[in-house]
């Protein structure tokens, strides 16, 4: 599968937010047990630290995932890079639900393996939440290991 990295527009950015923010919120709410109406200020505030300059911030890499193939947008991607640990952090990546179980996925994070190997980045990272059994299989997979693990319980 080849595909390709495209840098959002501005409206795409602020239409990436606006499906990214309730998404996020409702992942906080679920995963750390917190009402949905405090996980979505959480998520409002996280985004507007992580992004005070929209798309064009500095460290962070938001961008469509384009099959070159189809010249058709399937996905998204958001990462960055700490310079001081020289470790790629993958916040978020998202595949269109008509494009899913078609290895793009897969696709998308060795590109990313590559591109940042090719940029003398020396280890890449992620968070999985528990709600999300199939991301979790399609990291380890590719080689990601657990490195700590949060546990909550509802009373």
């Amino acid at each position: 599968m080849n595909l390709k990295f495209r840098p959002m527009s501005e409206e795409e950015f602020d239409q990436f937010m606006a499906f990214l923010i309730p998404d996020y919120a409702q992942d906080l709410s679920e995963n750390y047990m917190i009402p949905l109406n405090i996980a979505m200020e959480e998520s409002k505030d996280l985004m507007s630290q992580l992004f005070s300059n929209k798309q064009d911030t500095e460290g962070q890499s938001v961008c469509h995932v384009v099959s070159m193939e189809e010249d058709k947008v399937v996905g998204s991607l958001w990462y960055n890079i700490e310079p001081s640990t020289n470790k790629a952090y993958i916040y978020h990546i998202l595949v269109g639900e008509e494009y899913r179980k078609k290895g793009i996925a897969t696709a998308v994070l060795q590109k990313l393996e590559e591109d940042m190997r090719n940029r003398g980045v020396t280890s890449m990272g992620l968070n999985v939440f528990g709600t999300n059994p199939h991301a979790y299989e399609l990291y380890e997979k590719l080689g990601y290991r657990v490195l700590s693990t949060y546990m909550g319980k509802r009373i």
